[in-house]
């Protein structure tokens, strides 16, 4: 008898160690997009303290967040300033 596993055990081997990486792959993916998730969250929270007027409880959630996606709020936020006033030149006054 040969001291080596019988093929089928090292196919089931090989498989057990492929299946490992697939779900080690898959929980890094899924850590990634719970922090997404998060921080479009704290975004929504950012828009709704600016839409209410709430400017302590806008600069507690900005101050949260990294300096990147503060970054990424200013040009988004300058955005729709710019495409809120185009729209209301545009809009007859009789409508606002």
């Amino acid at each position: 008898m040969s001291d080596q596993p019988p093929e089928w055990a090292r196919n089931l081997e090989k498989a057990a160690i492929e299946a490992a990486r697939a779900v080690e792959r898959a929980g890094r993916a899924l850590g990634k997009a719970v922090e997404q998730a998060g921080r479009t969250a704290k975004a929504q929270a950012a828009m709704a303290a600016a839409y209410q007027a709430d400017l302590e409880g806008l600069e507690k959630v900005l101050r949260t967040l990294p300096a990147e996606q503060v970054r990424d709020i200013s040009a988004a936020a300058a955005v729709v300033t710019a495409t809120a006033d185009q729209v209301l030149a545009q809009t007859p006054k009789d409508d606002l």
